[in-house]
């Protein structure tokens, strides 16, 4: 096996690039892939070769498109060779702290376990992955983590480990075993998407559903997005959908008062269908935007202070 990018492969590989922000997590992604073809040309060239772990961290706030990703990365190691399959598809198996935990003795190991080998040939997505170091009965925690270090290994050549969550606590959790660091020598971090890449996504998830979005609709959106991206735990796409499909909803009990919708009515989203005023919602960005310029103004005073006080 050679891991040469073929046809379904690159496919993979361009939707990855396609999606609004992730064209560095796809060179990220190549360059693995090319790391790992060179060691197989080295090693048929007699040439001393290191053994390289294809399991990720992924950093990054909810709604970034991590999942998406990885299933899209799965894909792509599969059909170049770097998976050993069983053939029958690519899985994609999801964990999450509350599927594992178990109060009695052993069985969250086990059921670690078996989540490892329902993934083989694919992908395990292990989300918010440093909530296992909360469960500290029976040394719970401990025991799970070491099954997750003892199977990526067993199953290197079998299965991409990802495990995924924010930056901070993804640290904790690397640095929680000395295997982790070791395991998981790659990390990508997806960042939040800017506020035209959301309004982007918006109109593409519109498409999708046969309605058009008018121009003020994304406008609102737009302002609308603005002063969520200045709230804590942001959701990024999450938070997006679900304006999107409010706006539907609401959109629906607007055209049922017409006494004969066109076909333009019932496929139009506009700006009253998000927001009861979209000149209320423009001050507000405007009030956001001019807290965020007022802040780095102020960090700009801050730094200016230090390079002055600075001791020679």
């Amino acid at each position: 096996m050679d891991y040469s990018i073929n046809q379904k492969a690159q496919a993979a590989l361009n939707k990855l690039a396609s999606m609004p922000g992730m064209r560095s997590v796809k060179e990220q992604v190549e360059q693995m892939i090319h790391f790992a073809r060179v060691a197989k040309l080295r090693e048929k060239n007699n040439l001393k070769t290191t053994q390289h772990s294809n399991h990720m961290i992924f950093t990054g706030n909810p709604g970034t498109g991590k999942t998406t990703a990885a299933r899209l990365i799965g894909e792509a190691f599969a059909e170049i060779g770097l998976l050993k399959g069983n053939g029958k598809g690519v899985p994609f198996v999801e964990v999450h702290h509350s599927m594992i935990t178990h109060p009695h003795v052993g069985e969250a190991e086990r059921r670690m376990a078996a989540k490892f080998k329902e993934a083989k040939g694919g992908v395990l997505f292990i989300d918010e992955a440093y909530a296992f170091l909360g469960d500290s009965d029976s040394r719970t925690d401990e025991k799970v983590i070491a099954t997750i270090v003892q199977y990526t290994e067993d199953m290197r050549d079998e299965i991409v480990v990802i495990a995924a969550g924010y930056p901070e606590e993804m640290a904790e959790f690397v640095s929680y075993n000395p295997g982790l660091a070791s395991r998981f020598p790659t990390t990508i971090h997806f960042s939040d998407y800017a506020v035209p890449e959301l309004v982007q996504i918006a109109q593409q998830m519109v498409l999708e559903q046969e309605y058009q979005a008018s121009p003020d609709y994304l406008e609102a959106l737009a302002s609308v997005m603005w002063i969520e991206k200045s709230r804590q735990h942001f959701g990024n796409v999450r938070t997006l959908r679900n304006h999107v499909e409010r706006s539907i909803r609401r959109q629906s009990t607007r055209v049922v008062r017409m006494p004969q919708p066109s076909r333009k009515d019932l496929a139009t989203l506009q700006a009253v269908d998000l927001v009861h005023s979209p000149q209320e919602v423009q001050s507000s960005e405007k009030e956001v935007l001019q807290r965020i310029i007022r802040e780095a103004q102020n960090r700009l005073f801050e730094l200016d202070l230090k390079e002055i006080i600075k001791p020679l």
